[in-house]
């Protein structure tokens, strides 16, 4: 499950620079339903595979902070979470309008949410190759 995982996730990163092309090409609209896309392929993987491992590798009582590995995962999860957060209310108050004034005010937003995004994917990237090694 890891893997496919970690495929689907390199899936997210195609859909988000692909989705960043589009707004540089100033195709809005399709870049408000790629970002979709890519928020909800996210999200589900959130439930189907991160949530659980995160419980497994994390639990109370067994942060160490000492550990690179702990580290990580936290900032992953923290990072993770904030830019799920940030996509979904972006893309919430997007729905698929066709005005796009409203989208241009929530730029500094965006640009938050894509750094957080892809600093949670490089590290979650970073920890697959690490955990794969460990086991």
């Amino acid at each position: 499950m890891a893997t496919l995982s970690l495929v689907i996730q390199l899936v997210v990163i195609g859909l988000l620079l692909g989705g960043v092309w589009l707004k540089v090409v100033k195709k809005f609209r399709q870049h408000g339903i790629t970002m979709l896309a890519a928020v909800v392929l996210h999200a589900v993987m959130i439930f189907a595979w991160m949530i659980p491992s995160f419980s497994l590798f994390i639990s109370p009582g067994s942060i160490n902070l000492a550990d690179t590995i702990t580290v990580m995962i936290l900032v992953h999860a923290f990072t993770g979470i904030a830019a799920t957060v940030l996509g979904i209310w972006l893309v919430a108050a997007w729905r698929l309008q066709a005005d796009m004034k409203t989208c241009f005010a929530k730029k500094r937003v965006m640009l938050v949410t894509i750094t957080l995004w892809l600093m949670a994917l490089v590290i979650g990237i970073s920890l697959y190759l690490k955990i794969i090694q460990i086991f």
